[in-house]
């Protein structure tokens, strides 16, 4: 499974997921390519710009357990992931701010450097009971935001933040990574008495991280002026902005109607707005006059939003599906505001647009991808992504030509790869997917691909 993306000024893409396959295609120098657990590694792999082949792929793991869930790239190339592990014996470096394992399951923070030969740095995260980082960014300083969900009261918080103290079941948590790897600049929890998890982060040029994610808590901490400082059903969204220092909330707001939202995906512009997608099944989810689709269509829709700068209303809210099920898991916003969003749906008559690559619903369950205009008015760009069997869509991102980038799994072998192409052939049950869509330049993608992993169905 492809469970994030992420592109360079070069184009060239990188990917991380989780794999079971032995014969998985790392590459000759790459720092693991040996499968090492029974059943499941994260990797790592990086596509050169045109794909037509693999600069480098690697697993990451140890003995038992590995999900790689959240991918970000600094402009000189290295990357950052996160995810969660149950093995004590995944490859820390040494100084890294926590190099034993802690419990049950721990996050991770790991840092390859741009040639993919080493570890700059790799991390525990985590304290004695369970932790799992989702998303990650990287500032133009090199320090990484983590964003993910615990349920160790023990979880290492940093003094001075908003909140150094376990408040239920399954707290929400973010952490900032100092550059070397070697001590948090800050790590606090997020969340009150009832369970939250965080399921995404993004990083403004002054170093504010937003969050999105769940929370059950009808005294989630929201913040006076906030747009929404009211629990409104039995499990809402979230969304909130950490100051620089994490000494405080900037803004902390629910997000959602009577019955059960959750946010998934968020990522921010250069003016501070913030854009979330996830899945709604309240038909009373805020959406906002002249935003492009006001009406729950079926019991779950996928949902788009954005959140002025100062979180005191929404520039636009809109569900987004048919008449099936939908749902949004990663969003990306380009230079003039236009907001990339990728998902899945099982509705046939989800709203494609003229012109897109693929307007037909091609089996159960296809990916979508959408790009929807800087006011939210209207879907600038919408298609299906698939073949005969499954397809979901995770991880999107968008180069400065426009150009989306997208990370998946498929189960069909006649996902719609293009010629040329590294991989064009399905390799087992279940495949990751990386594909470039020019969105709306013409009617194909730039390319498409299948990351050759034959996973094992019964895991």
């Amino acid at each position: 499974m492809g469970y994030s993306v992420a592109v360079d000024d070069d184009g060239a893409v990188y990917v991380t997921g989780k794999t079971d396959s032995p014969d998985f295609p790392t590459t000759p120098g790459a720092f693991d390519t040996t499968l090492n657990g029974y059943h499941v590694d994260a990797f790592v792999v990086k596509v050169n710009p045109s794909a037509t082949g693999l600069v480098y792929a690697t697993f990451l793991g140890g003995s038992s357990e590995d999900w790689g869930y959240g991918i970000a790239v600094d402009d000189a190339g290295a990357v950052y992931v996160t995810g969660d592990t149950s093995s004590s014996g995944f490859p820390t470096t040494p100084g890294a701010f926590d190099t034993t394992f802690n419990g049950y399951k721990d996050a991770f923070v790991v840092k390859v450097n741009p040639s993919g030969t080493e570890l700059a740095y790799a991390s525990f995260l985590g304290g004695t009971s369970y932790d799992r980082g989702h998303g990650i960014a990287v500032d133009d300083a090199g320090a990484a935001y983590v964003a993910g969900e615990t349920t160790s009261a023990d979880f290492p918080t940093t003094p001075g933040t908003f909140d150094t103290v376990y408040n239920g079941y399954s707290d929400a948590f973010v952490v900032k990574v100092n550059p070397s790897g070697t001590g948090l600049a800050y790590a606090s929890f997020l969340g009150e008495s009832s369970p939250e998890w965080s399921s995404s982060i993004a990083v403004n040029g002054a170093g504010a991280a937003y969050v999105t994610g769940e929370t059950f808590s009808s005294d989630f901490p929201t913040t006076p002026g906030a747009f929404d400082t009211t629990h409104n059903g039995g499990v809402d969204a979230f969304v909130v902005k950490v100051n620089p220092s994490a000494t405080g909330l900037a803004y902390a707001s629910f997000l959602g109607g009577s019955n059960c939202d959750r946010g998934y995906g968020i990522a921010v512009d250069g003016a501070g707005a913030a854009y979330i997608t996830g899945e709604t099944i309240s038909a009373d989810f805020p959406t906002t006059p002249g935003a492009f689709d006001t009406t729950q269509e079926n019991s779950f829709d996928a949902f788009v939003v954005k959140v002025n700068p100062s979180a005191t209303g929404l520039a636009y809210a809109s569900f987004l599906g048919g008449n099936s099920g939908d749902r949004g898991y990663g969003i990306a916003v380009d230079g003039v505001g236009a907001a990339y969003v990728i998902g899945d749906t099982s509705s046939s008559d989800f709203p494609t647009t003229p012109g897109d690559f693929d307007s037909t619903h091609n089996g159960y369950c296809d990916a979508f991808v959408v790009k929807v205009n800087p006011s939210g008015t209207e879907l600038a760009y919408a298609s299906f992504l698939g073949g005969s069997n499954d397809e979901y869509g995770y991880g999107v991102a968008v180069d400065d030509a426009g150009a989306a980038y997208v990370t998946g799994e498929t189960t069909s072998a006649d996902f719609p790869t293009t010629p040329g192409d590294f991989d064009t052939t399905l390799n087992g049950g279940q495949d990751p997917f990386v594909a470039k869509l020019a969105m709306g330049s013409g009617p194909w993608p730039l390319y498409s691909i299948f990351l050759p992993a034959v996973c094992r169905t019964d895991t």
